[in-house]
């Protein structure tokens, strides 16, 4: 969830609203406080929720249409979707929301960039990816604070009692992106006035929290980055980080901008 003075937005809904509305009450936050959802694609560990939470609590839903066609079967027609070119830029309220097409295996996947009109700070919401492609290299390049998929680690996934077909899915250019990859995209992105980095999307059979930052820490330690690295866990939100404190530890003093991933 991105926070920018009165709009609060999430990047997917993969929970059930019960869930949902348990961590939002965790965070002391309400659901009506909550603008809209952006959904990145139609994998069910993202979309989970968003049928249910639309009719609840009125919450609109912008998603490109390849995306609202594969989530069909969640939907009553009673819900407010808002459809958008997978490269589109649209506004919700003080957010600027860019999407940026990725190579992952669903109908019309997207990553997401928001940019807070009145301080300028920008983060970028990279979870199902596959590869890092050009198009989400330059949307993020200049982004004050970062969730990038850490999911899993190469041994541990090549190790695991998988198919060999589920395998080559994960690891391959329209699954996830590893440990190694992660990093090697953090360090890429990386610039002076980048707050923070935080990993998502671990998996739990080939990754752990440990594995996966120490790995990322590695690859920016290269480029003397100098922001914070966390690990999103799946079983309770990550606090809110304050990504102009985060920036200005950093370098320098920087207007404020809230984030916090793990709601969704």
């Amino acid at each position: 969830m991105v926070e920018a003075g009165d709009t609060a937005v999430l990047v997917d809904a993969g929970f059930s609203g019960t869930q949902l509305a348990r961590r939002l009450e965790i965070l002391d936050y309400a659901p009506d406080q909550i603008t809209a959802v952006v959904v990145t694609h139609e994998h069910r560990d993202h979309t989970g929720g968003i049928g249910i939470a639309a009719r609840r609590w009125g919450w609109p839903l912008h998603l490109t249409e390849g995306t609202a066609t594969a989530c069909s079967s969640l939907m009553r027609g009673c819900e407010r979707l808002i459809i958008h070119q997978s490269d589109a830029e649209f506004a919700i309220g003080d957010l600027v929301i860019r999407l940026v097409p990725t190579c992952h295996d669903a109908s019309d996947p997207v990553a997401v960039r928001l940019s807070d009109t009145r301080t300028g700070l920008t983060a970028g919401v990279a979870t199902d990816i596959g590869r890092a492609t050009a198009p989400i290299r330059e949307a993020f390049r200049r982004c004050h604070f970062l969730v990038l998929e850490s999911n899993h680690d190469e041994v541990d996934l090549r190790e695991a009692p998988y198919p060999w077909s589920l395998k080559q899915r994960i690891g391959g250019s329209q699954g996830h992106l590893s440990n190694r990859l992660a990093g090697e995209l953090a360090a890429e992105l990386a610039h002076p006035d980048l707050g923070g980095v935080l990993l998502a999307h671990l998996s739990e059979a080939c990754n752990d929290s440990m594995t996966a930052r120490g790995e990322v820490e590695r690859a920016l330690a290269g480029v003397n980055f100098r922001g914070r690295v966390e690990v999103a866990h799946q079983d309770n939100p990550s606090p809110w980080f304050d990504v102009g404190q985060l920036m200005a530890a950093a370098r320098g003093d920087g207007p404020q901008i809230q984030l916090c991933e793990a709601v969704t």
